[in-house]
């Protein structure tokens, strides 16, 4: 079996201004269970189980493409968000005001007499800045009357009805400068 083996590949008439190489590697991780959280803390306090991914960049200038793909809902049909983190630094969330709660996607969840879920998907482009192990994380946090919420499940009238569960996942892909 042959191989070829090259750091990048360069079209003859070079990359477009501005452009970046190619995507190096892909890191994917999928969550197929269910989980939930308590919405209602008022804070990002925990990771989401399952939605945490690991890679190791080849270069201080590579990027990370983040993208995150998760269903939810709650049991009161209250606002929610999510955060994405590298390690324990923060990417990009909505600018403060007054006491909103900053994440990266807010959604309006179905409630508690609905029996579906919202299916939410966000890219993030980081710059790590080294050529290191770097570990992303997903949290989740909802308005203080938001209750429990509920990942890759939906949630019918009572506690213990759940419907047609789904998938979330997180990947990430190191995009060479």
């Amino acid at each position: 079996m042959s191989q070829l083996k090259v750091n990048s590949i360069v079209p003859v008439g070079g990359l477009p201004s501005g452009a970046k190489g190619g995507i190096i590697q892909v890191k994917q991780n999928i969550k197929t269970d269910t989980s939930s959280f308590d919405g209602s803390t008022g804070n990002f306090s925990s990771n989401i189980s399952g939605l945490t991914e690991t890679i190791t960049t080849q270069s201080s200038s590579s990027q990370v493409l983040i993208v995150l793909h998760t269903n939810l809902s709650t049991s009161s049909g209250q606002r929610c968000t999510f955060r994405i983190l590298r390690g324990s630094t923060v990417l990009s969330v909505g600018d403060a005001s007054s006491s909103v709660i900053r994440g990266i996607c807010p959604s309006i969840c179905p409630g508690d007499n609905d029996s579906r879920s919202i299916p939410i998907s966000m890219m993030i482009l980081d710059a790590p800045g080294s050529a290191a192990t770097h570990t992303y994380n997903v949290q989740g946090n909802g308005e203080s009357s938001a209750g429990t919420i509920f990942i890759n499940r939906t949630k019918g009238n009572n506690t213990s009805d759940t419907y047609h569960c789904g998938i979330s996942s997180i990947t990430l892909m190191e995009l060479g400068a």
